[in-house]
Protein backbone atom coordinates (compact mmCIF):
# COMPACT_ATOMS: atom_id res chain seq x y z
CA UNK A 1 0.00 0.00 0.00
CA UNK A 2 2.77 2.36 0.95
CA UNK A 3 4.67 1.38 -2.22
CA UNK A 4 1.56 2.26 -4.30
CA UNK A 5 1.30 5.67 -2.62
CA UNK A 6 5.00 6.33 -3.31
CA UNK A 7 4.53 5.21 -6.92
CA UNK A 8 1.52 7.48 -7.31
CA UNK A 9 3.48 10.36 -5.75
CA UNK A 10 6.34 9.80 -8.16
CA UNK A 11 3.95 9.74 -11.10
CA UNK A 12 2.27 12.92 -9.90
CA UNK A 13 5.66 14.60 -9.46
CA UNK A 14 6.78 13.60 -12.94
CA UNK A 15 3.51 14.83 -14.40
CA UNK A 16 3.93 18.17 -12.61
CA UNK A 17 7.54 18.46 -13.81
CA UNK A 18 6.49 17.66 -17.38
CA UNK A 19 3.72 20.24 -17.14
CA UNK A 20 6.18 22.88 -15.93
CA UNK A 21 8.64 22.06 -18.70
CA UNK A 22 5.92 22.25 -21.35
CA UNK A 23 4.57 25.42 -19.81
CA UNK A 24 8.00 27.11 -19.70
CA UNK A 25 8.63 25.98 -23.27
CA UNK A 26 5.34 27.51 -24.31
CA UNK A 27 6.17 30.74 -22.49
CA UNK A 28 9.60 30.87 -24.16
CA UNK A 29 8.03 30.24 -27.54
CA UNK A 30 5.48 32.96 -26.82
CA UNK A 31 8.26 35.37 -25.82
CA UNK A 32 10.22 34.63 -29.01
CA UNK A 33 7.08 35.11 -31.09
CA UNK A 34 6.36 38.42 -29.36
CA UNK A 35 9.93 39.59 -29.94
CA UNK A 36 9.73 38.63 -33.61
CA UNK A 37 6.42 40.48 -33.91
CA UNK A 38 7.93 43.58 -32.25
CA UNK A 39 10.88 43.36 -34.63
CA UNK A 40 8.58 43.17 -37.66
CA UNK A 41 6.59 46.16 -36.39
CA UNK A 42 9.79 48.14 -35.78
CA UNK A 43 11.03 47.39 -39.30
CA UNK A 44 7.66 48.34 -40.78
CA UNK A 45 7.62 51.55 -38.76
CA UNK A 46 11.17 52.40 -39.87
CA UNK A 47 10.26 51.79 -43.51
CA UNK A 48 7.15 53.94 -43.15
CA UNK A 49 9.18 56.71 -41.53
CA UNK A 50 11.79 56.62 -44.29
CA UNK A 51 9.06 56.77 -46.92
CA UNK A 52 7.41 59.72 -45.19
CA UNK A 53 10.73 61.58 -44.92
CA UNK A 54 11.44 60.93 -48.60
CA UNK A 55 7.98 62.22 -49.49
CA UNK A 56 8.51 65.25 -47.25
CA UNK A 57 11.80 66.08 -48.93
CA UNK A 58 10.20 65.70 -52.36
CA UNK A 59 7.36 68.05 -51.41
CA UNK A 60 9.75 70.62 -50.02
CA UNK A 61 11.88 70.39 -53.15
CA UNK A 62 8.77 71.20 -55.16
CA UNK A 63 7.93 74.08 -52.85
CA UNK A 64 8.41 77.25 -54.88
CA UNK A 65 9.00 80.67 -53.44
CA UNK A 66 8.10 83.73 -55.46
CA UNK A 67 11.20 85.85 -55.16
CA UNK A 68 12.76 88.70 -57.07
CA UNK A 69 16.32 88.56 -58.27
CA UNK A 70 17.52 90.54 -55.23
CA UNK A 71 15.67 88.22 -52.84
CA UNK A 72 17.10 85.15 -54.57
CA UNK A 73 20.58 86.65 -54.23
CA UNK A 74 19.88 87.39 -50.57
CA UNK A 75 18.89 83.76 -50.03
CA UNK A 76 22.17 82.57 -51.57
CA UNK A 77 24.21 85.09 -49.59
CA UNK A 78 22.62 84.35 -46.21
CA UNK A 79 22.75 80.59 -46.82
CA UNK A 80 26.45 80.90 -47.61
CA UNK A 81 26.99 83.00 -44.48
CA UNK A 82 25.26 80.27 -42.46
CA UNK A 83 27.45 77.59 -44.02
CA UNK A 84 30.62 79.58 -43.35
CA UNK A 85 29.56 80.25 -39.74
CA UNK A 86 28.81 76.56 -39.18
CA UNK A 87 32.11 75.51 -40.75
CA UNK A 88 34.02 78.11 -38.74
CA UNK A 89 32.48 76.84 -35.50
CA UNK A 90 33.64 73.31 -36.33
CA UNK A 91 37.15 74.55 -37.10
CA UNK A 92 37.24 76.59 -33.89
CA UNK A 93 36.25 73.47 -31.96
CA UNK A 94 38.98 71.49 -33.74
CA UNK A 95 41.52 74.17 -32.83
CA UNK A 96 40.40 74.13 -29.20
CA UNK A 97 40.69 70.34 -29.02
CA UNK A 98 44.02 70.47 -30.88
CA UNK A 99 45.47 72.99 -28.42
CA UNK A 100 44.39 70.79 -25.50
CA UNK A 101 45.96 67.76 -27.19
CA UNK A 102 49.16 69.72 -27.86
CA UNK A 103 49.37 70.77 -24.21
CA UNK A 104 48.97 67.13 -23.14
CA UNK A 105 51.71 66.08 -25.57
CA UNK A 106 54.07 68.75 -24.21
CA UNK A 107 53.40 67.56 -20.65
CA UNK A 108 54.00 63.96 -21.72
CA UNK A 109 57.25 64.96 -23.43
CA UNK A 110 58.39 66.87 -20.34
CA UNK A 111 57.67 63.85 -18.11
CA UNK A 112 59.62 61.60 -20.50
CA UNK A 113 62.58 63.99 -20.42
CA UNK A 114 62.58 63.86 -16.61
CA UNK A 115 62.49 60.04 -16.73
CA UNK A 116 65.29 60.05 -19.32
CA UNK A 117 67.49 62.26 -17.13
CA UNK A 118 66.91 60.03 -14.10
CA UNK A 119 67.76 56.94 -16.14
CA UNK A 120 70.94 58.57 -17.43
CA UNK A 121 72.03 59.31 -13.84
CA UNK A 122 71.33 55.70 -12.86
CA UNK A 123 73.28 54.31 -15.83
CA UNK A 124 76.25 56.58 -15.08
CA UNK A 125 76.27 55.38 -11.47
CA UNK A 126 76.24 51.75 -12.57
CA UNK A 127 79.05 52.30 -15.07
CA UNK A 128 81.11 54.14 -12.46
CA UNK A 129 80.54 51.36 -9.92
CA UNK A 130 81.53 48.72 -12.45
CA UNK A 131 84.67 50.68 -13.36
CA UNK A 132 85.66 51.15 -9.70
CA UNK A 133 85.21 47.45 -8.97
CA UNK A 134 87.04 46.42 -12.12
CA UNK A 135 87.10 42.97 -13.64
CA UNK A 136 90.27 41.94 -11.70
CA UNK A 137 88.46 41.48 -8.40
CA UNK A 138 86.04 39.12 -10.08
CA UNK A 139 88.88 37.07 -11.71
CA UNK A 140 90.96 36.98 -8.57
CA UNK A 141 88.00 35.79 -6.55
CA UNK A 142 87.31 32.98 -9.01
CA UNK A 143 90.99 31.90 -9.29
CA UNK A 144 91.73 32.04 -5.56
CA UNK A 145 88.68 29.95 -4.67
CA UNK A 146 89.44 30.54 -1.01
CA UNK A 147 85.77 30.21 -0.08
CA UNK A 148 83.42 28.43 -2.53
CA UNK A 149 80.30 29.80 -0.80
CA UNK A 150 81.65 33.32 -1.01
CA UNK A 151 82.56 32.78 -4.67
CA UNK A 152 78.99 31.66 -5.40
CA UNK A 153 77.52 34.66 -3.63
CA UNK A 154 79.80 37.12 -5.45
CA UNK A 155 79.09 35.52 -8.81
CA UNK A 156 75.35 35.91 -8.20
CA UNK A 157 75.96 39.53 -7.18
CA UNK A 158 77.93 40.32 -10.34
CA UNK A 159 75.27 38.58 -12.41
CA UNK A 160 72.55 40.64 -10.74
CA UNK A 161 74.46 43.90 -11.30
CA UNK A 162 75.07 43.00 -14.92
CA UNK A 163 71.41 42.10 -15.50
CA UNK A 164 70.27 45.33 -13.79
CA UNK A 165 72.58 47.32 -16.07
CA UNK A 166 71.16 45.64 -19.17
CA UNK A 167 67.60 46.26 -17.92
CA UNK A 168 68.37 49.92 -17.25
CA UNK A 169 69.86 50.33 -20.72
CA UNK A 170 66.76 48.70 -22.24
CA UNK A 171 64.49 51.07 -20.32
CA UNK A 172 66.62 53.99 -21.46
CA UNK A 173 66.30 52.91 -25.10
CA UNK A 174 62.52 52.56 -24.74
CA UNK A 175 62.26 56.02 -23.20
CA UNK A 176 64.33 57.49 -26.03
CA UNK A 177 61.85 55.97 -28.53
CA UNK A 178 58.90 57.38 -26.59
CA UNK A 179 60.52 60.83 -26.61
CA UNK A 180 60.99 60.54 -30.37
CA UNK A 181 57.34 59.53 -30.89
CA UNK A 182 56.12 62.33 -28.61
CA UNK A 183 58.19 64.87 -30.55
CA UNK A 184 56.76 63.57 -33.84
CA UNK A 185 53.21 63.79 -32.44
CA UNK A 186 53.84 67.37 -31.31
CA UNK A 187 55.10 68.28 -34.79
CA UNK A 188 52.03 66.65 -36.41
CA UNK A 189 49.66 68.41 -34.03
CA UNK A 190 51.34 71.78 -34.65
CA UNK A 191 50.97 71.23 -38.42
CA UNK A 192 47.28 70.36 -38.02
CA UNK A 193 46.70 73.45 -35.87
CA UNK A 194 48.45 75.68 -38.37
CA UNK A 195 46.31 74.24 -41.18
CA UNK A 196 43.10 74.76 -39.15
CA UNK A 197 44.03 78.35 -38.33
CA UNK A 198 44.75 79.08 -41.99
CA UNK A 199 41.38 77.58 -42.97
CA UNK A 200 39.63 79.61 -40.27
CA UNK A 201 41.31 82.81 -41.50
CA UNK A 202 40.20 82.03 -45.07
CA UNK A 203 36.65 81.40 -43.84
CA UNK A 204 36.65 84.71 -41.99
CA UNK A 205 37.69 86.54 -45.16
CA UNK A 206 34.92 84.84 -47.15
CA UNK A 207 32.47 85.65 -44.37
CA UNK A 208 33.36 89.33 -44.41
CA UNK A 209 32.94 89.43 -48.19
CA UNK A 210 29.53 87.71 -47.95
CA UNK A 211 28.40 90.07 -45.19
CA UNK A 212 29.39 93.06 -47.33
CA UNK A 213 27.45 91.56 -50.25
CA UNK A 214 24.44 90.97 -48.00
CA UNK A 215 24.55 94.60 -46.86
CA UNK A 216 24.35 95.79 -50.46
CA UNK A 217 21.48 93.42 -51.23
CA UNK A 218 19.51 94.63 -48.19
CA UNK A 219 20.09 98.25 -49.19
CA UNK A 220 18.76 97.43 -52.65
CA UNK A 221 15.67 95.72 -51.24
CA UNK A 222 14.96 98.56 -48.84
CA UNK A 223 15.29 101.21 -51.51
CA UNK A 224 12.91 99.24 -53.75
CA UNK A 225 10.13 99.03 -51.13
CA UNK A 226 10.06 102.49 -49.58
CA UNK A 227 6.33 103.06 -49.66
CA UNK A 228 4.00 101.75 -46.96
CA UNK A 229 1.87 99.86 -49.46
CA UNK A 230 4.90 98.11 -50.91
CA UNK A 231 6.07 97.06 -47.44
CA UNK A 232 2.61 95.73 -46.64
CA UNK A 233 2.48 93.82 -49.90
CA UNK A 234 5.89 92.33 -49.25
CA UNK A 235 4.96 91.32 -45.69
CA UNK A 236 1.72 89.73 -46.87
CA UNK A 237 3.61 87.77 -49.53
CA UNK A 238 6.06 86.56 -46.89
CA UNK A 239 3.17 85.48 -44.65
CA UNK A 240 1.50 83.67 -47.53
CA UNK A 241 4.76 81.88 -48.31
CA UNK A 242 5.07 80.67 -44.74
CA UNK A 243 1.46 79.49 -44.65
CA UNK A 244 1.98 77.62 -47.93
CA UNK A 245 5.07 75.93 -46.50
CA UNK A 246 3.28 74.87 -43.32
CA UNK A 247 0.40 73.46 -45.36
CA UNK A 248 2.85 71.42 -47.45
CA UNK A 249 4.52 70.11 -44.29
CA UNK A 250 1.18 69.20 -42.67
CA UNK A 251 0.30 67.18 -45.77
CA UNK A 252 3.63 65.37 -45.74
CA UNK A 253 3.98 64.47 -42.06
CA UNK A 254 0.49 63.22 -41.34
CA UNK A 255 1.77 59.75 -40.41
CA UNK A 256 5.32 60.31 -39.13
CA UNK A 257 5.41 58.48 -35.76
CA UNK A 258 6.61 60.12 -32.55
CA UNK A 259 9.25 58.42 -30.35
CA UNK A 260 7.89 55.82 -27.96
CA UNK A 261 7.74 57.04 -24.38
CA UNK A 262 8.05 60.74 -25.25
CA UNK A 263 5.79 63.27 -23.52
CA UNK A 264 2.98 64.40 -25.85
CA UNK A 265 3.43 68.03 -26.83
CA UNK A 266 -0.06 68.97 -25.63
CA UNK A 267 0.81 67.84 -22.10
CA UNK A 268 3.81 70.18 -22.00
CA UNK A 269 1.63 73.29 -22.26
CA UNK A 270 2.81 75.99 -19.85
CA UNK A 271 6.02 74.07 -19.07
CA UNK A 272 8.12 74.64 -22.18
CA UNK A 273 11.27 76.77 -21.95
CA UNK A 274 12.02 79.55 -24.40
CA UNK A 275 14.33 78.37 -27.18
CA UNK A 276 16.95 81.04 -26.47
CA UNK A 277 17.95 83.43 -23.72
CA UNK A 278 17.05 87.00 -24.52
CA UNK A 279 14.50 89.79 -24.33
CA UNK A 280 11.07 89.29 -25.87
CA UNK A 281 10.69 92.37 -28.05
CA UNK A 282 7.52 91.38 -29.90
CA UNK A 283 4.68 89.24 -28.54
CA UNK A 284 1.94 87.21 -30.18
CA UNK A 285 -0.81 89.48 -31.58
CA UNK A 286 1.19 92.70 -31.25
CA UNK A 287 1.54 95.09 -34.19
CA UNK A 288 4.21 94.12 -36.68
CA UNK A 289 5.93 97.12 -38.19
CA UNK A 290 4.18 100.39 -38.95
CA UNK A 291 0.97 98.90 -40.37
CA UNK A 292 -1.70 98.01 -37.80
CA UNK A 293 -3.06 95.34 -40.13
CA UNK A 294 0.04 93.20 -39.60
CA UNK A 295 0.24 91.19 -36.40
CA UNK A 296 2.93 88.91 -34.96
CA UNK A 297 1.94 85.22 -34.99
CA UNK A 298 4.76 84.28 -32.64
CA UNK A 299 7.53 85.83 -30.55
CA UNK A 300 10.53 87.86 -31.64
CA UNK A 301 13.32 87.34 -29.09
CA UNK A 302 16.34 89.64 -29.18
CA UNK A 303 19.50 87.68 -28.45
CA UNK A 304 23.22 87.91 -29.08
CA UNK A 305 24.30 86.82 -32.53
CA UNK A 306 25.60 83.24 -32.54
CA UNK A 307 23.70 82.26 -29.37
CA UNK A 308 22.56 78.65 -29.27
CA UNK A 309 18.91 77.95 -30.10
CA UNK A 310 17.42 74.93 -28.30
CA UNK A 311 14.51 72.70 -29.26
CA UNK A 312 11.65 73.42 -26.84
CA UNK A 313 10.46 69.81 -27.12
CA UNK A 314 11.55 66.55 -28.70
CA UNK A 315 10.65 66.11 -32.34
CA UNK A 316 11.76 65.62 -35.92
CA UNK A 317 13.23 68.26 -38.23
CA UNK A 318 10.82 68.72 -41.16
CA UNK A 319 12.27 71.91 -42.64
CA UNK A 320 15.77 73.41 -42.53
CA UNK A 321 16.29 75.99 -45.27
CA UNK A 322 15.99 79.65 -46.20
CA UNK A 323 12.50 81.11 -46.53
CA UNK A 324 11.55 84.57 -47.71
CA UNK A 325 10.83 86.80 -44.71
CA UNK A 326 12.00 84.17 -42.18
CA UNK A 327 15.59 83.73 -43.36
CA UNK A 328 17.22 80.49 -42.30
CA UNK A 329 14.25 78.68 -40.82
CA UNK A 330 13.97 75.41 -38.90
CA UNK A 331 10.66 73.65 -38.26
CA UNK A 332 10.20 70.75 -35.86
CA UNK A 333 7.29 68.33 -35.89
CA UNK A 334 6.21 67.21 -32.41
CA UNK A 335 3.40 64.87 -33.44
CA UNK A 336 -0.39 65.23 -33.25
CA UNK A 337 -0.28 68.22 -35.61
CA UNK A 338 2.04 70.38 -33.48
CA UNK A 339 4.96 72.30 -35.04
CA UNK A 340 7.50 74.73 -33.62
CA UNK A 341 9.23 77.29 -35.88
CA UNK A 342 12.62 78.98 -35.40
CA UNK A 343 13.48 81.77 -37.87
CA UNK A 344 16.15 84.37 -38.71
CA UNK A 345 18.92 81.97 -37.72
CA UNK A 346 22.60 82.54 -38.39
CA UNK A 347 23.17 78.85 -39.12
CA UNK A 348 21.14 75.62 -39.06
CA UNK A 349 22.75 72.67 -37.28
CA UNK A 350 20.29 69.88 -38.07
CA UNK A 351 19.05 68.31 -41.31
CA UNK A 352 15.57 67.29 -42.41
CA UNK A 353 14.66 63.91 -40.95
CA UNK A 354 16.84 64.24 -37.83
CA UNK A 355 15.32 63.50 -34.42
CA UNK A 356 16.15 66.07 -31.75
CA UNK A 357 15.85 65.80 -27.99
CA UNK A 358 14.27 68.45 -25.73
CA UNK A 359 16.83 71.19 -25.15
CA UNK A 360 19.15 70.03 -27.95
CA UNK A 361 20.95 72.81 -29.86
CA UNK A 362 19.45 73.05 -33.36
CA UNK A 363 20.66 76.43 -34.68
CA UNK A 364 22.27 79.77 -33.79
CA UNK A 365 20.70 83.22 -33.57
CA UNK A 366 21.30 85.56 -36.50
CA UNK A 367 19.87 88.26 -38.75
CA UNK A 368 18.94 86.22 -41.84
CA UNK A 369 15.80 87.19 -43.69
CA UNK A 370 16.69 90.87 -43.75
CA UNK A 371 16.88 91.75 -40.03
CA UNK A 372 19.17 94.55 -38.89
CA UNK A 373 19.62 93.22 -35.33
CA UNK A 374 20.07 89.61 -34.24
CA UNK A 375 16.80 88.04 -33.10
CA UNK A 376 14.97 84.72 -33.15
CA UNK A 377 11.46 84.34 -34.51
CA UNK A 378 9.67 81.60 -32.55
CA UNK A 379 6.20 80.28 -33.28
CA UNK A 380 4.01 77.30 -32.35
CA UNK A 381 1.42 75.86 -34.74
CA UNK A 382 -1.30 73.26 -34.35
CA UNK A 383 -2.77 71.91 -37.56
CA UNK A 384 -1.61 75.06 -39.28
CA UNK A 385 -3.13 77.50 -36.75
CA UNK A 386 -0.76 79.85 -34.88
CA UNK A 387 -0.84 79.53 -31.07
CA UNK A 388 0.32 82.08 -28.50
CA UNK A 389 3.73 80.87 -27.22
CA UNK A 390 3.08 82.73 -23.94
CA UNK A 391 0.47 80.08 -23.08
CA UNK A 392 3.00 77.31 -23.74
CA UNK A 393 6.35 78.67 -22.57
CA UNK A 394 7.66 80.01 -19.29
CA UNK A 395 8.40 83.63 -20.26
CA UNK A 396 10.88 85.66 -18.25
CA UNK A 397 10.23 89.36 -18.52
Amino acid sequence: MQRQRVSKGLCSGRALLLLLVLSSGGMAAGTVAAQENDSREARAELKQTEEEIARLKALLDDFKQEMSGLESNLKESESEIGRLRRESQKIEQQIKEGETSLLDLHMQAAALQVALSEQEVQIVRQIRAAYMAGQQDYLKMVLNQDDPARVARMMRYYEYVSRARVTEMSRYTDTLEQVRLASASIADQQTALRRDREQLAANQQQLQAEQASRGKLLAGLQSRSRSQSEKLKSAQAERAGLEKLIKSIDEAIVSIPTPAGSLPFAQAKGKLPLPVKGRVQARFGSQRGEDARLKWDGLLIASEQGSNVHAVHGGRVVFADWLRGSGLLMILDHGAGYLSLYGHNQSLLKEVGSWVQPGEVISTVGTSGGLSTSSLYFSIRHQGRALDPAAWCMLSG
